[in-house]
C-alpha cells in the first residue's frame, strides 16, 4: 500500500515535471536513493549542486535518501511511471527486470580499478540490447556509480581458508552470491539498509560490500569481528538512471549542465573512496577487527572454483531466455581488456 501511494502520488508530480520547459522555467526533479549520504552518493550531490548553481536556481534536483520514495528494488517501477526523475539503481535488487545487467555482477571479472570499471560499464550500457532493456522501464543510463571491489566483513568464524566458507550464511547478491554458493556458503539477498540488523541478530554471519566505505557507512564494523582483504570478489553495479520522459522534456541548456558535470562527478567519486579508506581503517583497528588476508594463490583458487564457472552458468541461463548472454560476456571481457591496457 505504501509503495502504491508513493507511486501514485509521485506520478502526478512526475508528469508535471516531465512537461516541456524553457530554460528560464523552473524545473524540479526528485531522485530516489537508498541508504544514507555516503561516498557512493557524491555523484548525486554533485549533480544537484551543479544543476542549481549553473541554472541560477531554476533547475533543482531534490535528493531523497533512505528509500523515502519507495523500496530500492522498486526504483525502476517508479521511473517507468515517472514517479521520480532519477534513481540510484542497484540492478541485482530486482534482477528479473533487467537480465542483461547481470553480467556486470559476475565475480572476479578482470577489471583492475575504478577508472577501468567506469569505462567498461558505460560502454556496456551503451550496447543496444542493454539500452533497449532499460528503455522498457522508461529508463536511460546516465552514468555509472563507481564502486570499489567487494570484500566480506563478519561476526562468525573467520574464513582463514576456502573450507571455512562451507555452511556460512552470507549476504552476497547476484553473481557474487552464485560464487559463494560454489564455495559451500549459503548466500542471501538483503538490501543494504537492512544488513546491520540482520548481521547483529545472526541472520547471516558475513556481508559483502564495497571496501571500505560501505562497512563504515552502514556501521557494520560495530557488529563484526573480522574482514577480508585481497579477496576482490567483484561488484554489485549501480547506475544513475534517468526517466526518458523527464530527459526528453528537459531544456537543452539543462541537459548540457548535467552532461558536462559527469567527468568531475567521476573524479569526486574516486576521491571520496580514498578519503573513506583513510577514515575506515582506524575505525577497524579501534574495534580490533581481525584481518583475513587473501593471498594471490588463494585468489587464483577462488577464480577457478567460483569465478569462471559462474560466468559459464550465467551465459547458459541467459541464452535459454533468448538473450545474448555469450555476446554480453564477450563484450565485457573485451571492454575490460581494452580499459586496462
Amino acid at each position: 500500500m505504501k509503495k502504491a501511494l508513493l507511486l501514485s502520488a509521485g506520478l502526478g508530480f512526475g508528469l508535471l515535471a516531465a512537461l516541456p520547459a524553457d530554460a528560464a522555467d523552473k524545473v524540479i526533479w526528485n531522485f530516489a536513493l537508498y541508504g544514507p549520504p555516503r561516498a557512493a552518493t557524491v555523484t548525486f550531490e554533485h549533480l544537484a549542486k551543479v544543476a542549481k548553481e549553473k541554472s541560477g536556481g531554476n533547475f533543482v534536483i531534490n535528493l531523497k535518501y533512505n528509500e523515502q520514495l519507495g523500496e530500492a528494488k522498486d526504483f525502476l517501477d517508479g521511473i517507468k511511471v515517472d514517479s521520480f526523475q532519477g534513481a540510484f539503481v542497484a540492478y541485482s535488487y530486482a534482477p528479473a527486470k533487467t537480465p542483461l545487467q547481470g553480467v556486470l555482477d559476475m565475480p572476479f571479472l578482470p577489471i583492475d580499478d575504478l577508472v577501468a570499471s567506469g569505462k567498461v560499464q558505460d560502454a556496456y550500457q551503451a550496447w543496444k540490447p542493454v539500452a533497449d532493456e532499460l528503455a522498457k522501464w522508461n529508463g536511460m543510463h546516465f552514468m555509472t556509480l563507481l564502486l570499489p571491489q567487494y570484500e566480506f566483513m563478519g561476526s562468525g568464524k573467520p574464513p582463514r581458508n576456502l573450507e571455512d566458507w562451507k555452511g556460512m550464511r552470507v549476504r552476497a547478491l547476484g553473481g557474487l552470491g552464485d560464487a559463494m554458493k560454489l564455495l559451500g556458503a549459503v548466500p542471501t539477498s538483503v538490501s543494504a539498509p537492512e544488513v546491520y540488523t540482520a548481521l547483529e541478530r545472526g541472520t547471516f554471519q558475513a556481508a559483502s560490500f564495497p571496501f571500505t566505505y560501505s562497512f563504515t557507512a552502514y556501521k557494520l564494523h560495530e557488529v563484526s569481528k573480522w574482514y577480508t582483504l585481497g579477496m576482490q570478489l567483484g561488484i554489485v553495479h549501480n547506475s544513475v538512471v534517468l526517466s526518458q520522459t523527464a530527459w526528453k522534456a528537459l531544456p537543452d541548456e539543462y541537459k548540457k549542465i548535467l552532461e558536462e558535470a559527469r567527468p568531475e562527478a567521476y573524479r569526486l567519486q574516486r576521491i571520496a573512496y580514498e578519503e573513506a579508506d583513510k577514515k575506515s581503517f582506524p575505525l577497524f583497528e579501534k574495534r580490533k577487527l581481525e584481518v583475513i588476508k587473501v593471498s594471490p594463490e588463494m585468489r587464483d583458487k577462488l577464480i577457478a572454483t567460483a569465478g569462471k564457472p559462474v560466468w559459464d552458468q550465467w551465459v547458459a541461463e541467459t541464452e535459454k531466455k533468448g538473450l545474448p548472454g555469450k555476446e554480453a560476456l564477450e563484450l565485457v571481457l573485451s571492454l575490460a581488456k581494452k580499459a586496462t591496457n
